[in-house]
């Protein structure tokens, strides 16, 4: 039961809310009957529909309206790695899908205030035992609106302790909790279909 109700947390957090409002949610729309034992498949599948839906916002707006422009930055190693490979991955399903979609939907709707920023990148770091690898600099062609979110994150309010400031640490939370929500499996970003799951 423990590890349900950790499941359960780590998905409110994604979703930006609390445990209690992710099974609000999910009785609201499965029905006040529904056994608490499927709300972490229910909300597995939420997250992956919405992610998926996020990810072709990205890949289309990248291709239809191409005022895309590069954006140095630097990933976590893991996170970084974790991002290629999960573009080579549905690479075989959208061969245009680039690792530049993928961060460009994490930034575009990741949290937008500091506080919940803030809260991910705790999360992420506790994740990681407090700290974080140096990142290695890296450009990706990103939306103007993920464009202003990462300037935001730039601003000097960093802790000292951490390799490249707090933008880094966010930058790097955000990816990875897009990630997540993607699920581990192939993503079809040309397919416009709207379902759950697969």
């Amino acid at each position: 039961m423990t590890t349900d109700f950790r499941q359960l947390q780590r998905a409110a957090r994604a979703f930006g809310l609390t445990y209690q409002q992710l099974l609000a949610r999910y009785h609201a729309d499965r029905g006040q009957d529904a056994p608490r034992s499927g709300a972490i498949t229910w909300a597995q599948q939420e997250m992956k529909h919405v992610a998926k839906g996020e990810l072709r916002t990205s890949f289309a707006d990248s291709t239809l309206r191409r005022c895309w422009a590069p954006l140095n930055l630097r990933l976590e190693p893991e996170v970084h790695a974790a991002l290629i490979a999960r573009a080579d991955l549905d690479r075989e399903e959208t061969p245009r899908i680039a690792p530049s979609h993928y961060l460009d939907a994490a930034l575009r709707t990741g949290p937008r205030r500091r506080p919940a920023q803030l809260a991910c990148m705790r999360d992420f770091l506790t994740t990681r035992g407090g700290s974080l690898a140096p990142g290695r600099p890296a450009v990706y062609s990103v939306s103007m609106d993920a464009h202003q979110v990462a300037s935001l994150l730039r601003s000097p309010l960093a802790p000292a302790q951490l390799p490249s400031g707090e933008g880094y640490a966010v930058i790097s939370a955000l990816t990875a909790r897009f990630l997540y929500r993607l699920g581990p499996q192939r993503c079809d970003a040309d397919r416009t279909q709207p379902g759950v799951g697969g």
